[in-house]
């Protein structure tokens, strides 16, 4: 799986004291009722498995900024996806930029649209596949345009296209090429976007649980 930075400074990569110090950050807020419980689950699962200053980041970019730190995160940098016979995931809180680049061959592409803020000049998405699929989770009623891909051999669906036409936030335009590739557009509702879900809280878990026993396990211990 593809995740992370993708510009040309490498990420900042955290521990469990940062990771640690997030989900009190968030447990906080929702005992002052800045989140719901909800919230606060879906978030403390994204921080346990964070792997970057900028995953933590944009798990808290919207509660009260404490004294002495910056009071807005800067615009998010271009990102720039290329996948070979692999997967690209973003999903749950982070911080969608206004362009983004993916460079798919015999790979996958999910991109979470939904719960993030988007860019109030909207999002740009270029898509160059070759036997691949790119699937977005957007809102019900979010405005997609797939007007401009050129396909070969290729697929588009928004079965939800008709619920958007009372839509006035950001546009989300996907451009490019695509060859004997798809994207799909999912909304709520759609029994595909359960399945996501589904497996990213197993992934999630998984990953929860491996840092505890790497955390229980004595030094040198295999």
């Amino acid at each position: 799986m593809t995740t992370g930075n993708s510009g040309n400074t490498p990420a900042q990569r955290i521990g469990h004291r940062e990771r640690d110090a997030a989900v009190e950050r968030l447990r906080v807020a929702a005992g002052e009722g800045q989140i719901t419980f909800d919230e606060l689950e879906t978030r403390m699962e994204a921080a346990l498995a964070a792997r970057t200053a900028e995953d933590i980041a944009v798990l808290i970019a919207d509660l009260p900024v404490p004294a002495g730190t910056p009071s807005a995160l800067e615009p998010a940098p271009a990102m720039r996806q290329a996948a070979r016979h692999s997967s690209v995931e973003r999903l749950g809180v982070w911080r969608v930029p206004e362009q983004i680049e993916l460079e798919l061959r015999h790979s996958s592409c999910v991109l979470d649209l939904r719960t993030p803020p988007l860019p109030s000049n909207g999002v740009r998405i270029q898509v160059d596949a070759r036997h691949s699929s790119v699937k977005l989770l957007v809102a019900a009623d979010a405005h997609v345009e797939l007007a401009n891909l050129s396909r070969h051999h290729s697929a588009t669906k928004d079965r939800g296209v008709l619920q958007a036409s009372s839509w006035s936030g950001p546009s989300i335009v996907v451009s490019g090429t695509l060859h004997h590739s798809a994207v799909r557009v999912l909304r709520p509702g759609d029994s595909s976007v359960g399945r996501i879900l589904w497996w990213r809280r197993r992934r999630r878990a998984e990953l929860i649980a491996a840092s505890a026993r790497s955390r229980a396990l004595p030094p040198g211990a295999s």
